[in-house]
């Protein structure tokens, strides 16, 4: 098991998670258990060696820009916490320049584990 302190005042839970493709990019993300892909931006795809815009595997989304198809691609692998998990279905899409994240942690990548949220003490677990 793994064990994550956050501050639990903050407005969410941030992770940094490693991308393993061409390239390694590491980007920080929200855990967000509300959103069944995990996203990452654009430029983090294209610099893995995805080629977004060639995407036969679309997803719909409902932004405040509208409906939306964006791209879905497997990737080689994304590691949290020292937590490693291959062949992880993404969603491509580009978040509100306001985030202060570069993309969503989801259920793509969080189902694989059990998770315990103690939201007053400020821990995660990862187990």
């Amino acid at each position: 098991m793994v064990t994550f302190n956050f501050d639990p005042k903050t407005s969410g839970i941030v992770l940094f998670a490693n991308f393993d493709g061409e390239e390694t990019k590491t980007i920080n993300m929200l855990l967000d258990t509300g959103a069944t892909y995990t996203t990452i931006p654009w430029h983090v795809a294209e610099a893995l060696g995805y080629k977004p815009s060639e995407s036969d595997n679309m997803a719909t989304i409902t932004t405040a820009d509208g409906v939306l198809n964006v791209p879905l691609f497997v990737v080689n692998s994304i590691e949290v916490l020292g937590q490693k998990i291959e062949n992880v279905t993404v969603m491509i899409h580009d978040l509100p320049e306001t985030s202060r994240v570069d993309g969503l942690l989801g259920l793509s990548y969080l189902r694989n584990f059990d998770l315990t949220i103690k939201f007053k003490a400020g821990i995660l677990e990862m187990e």
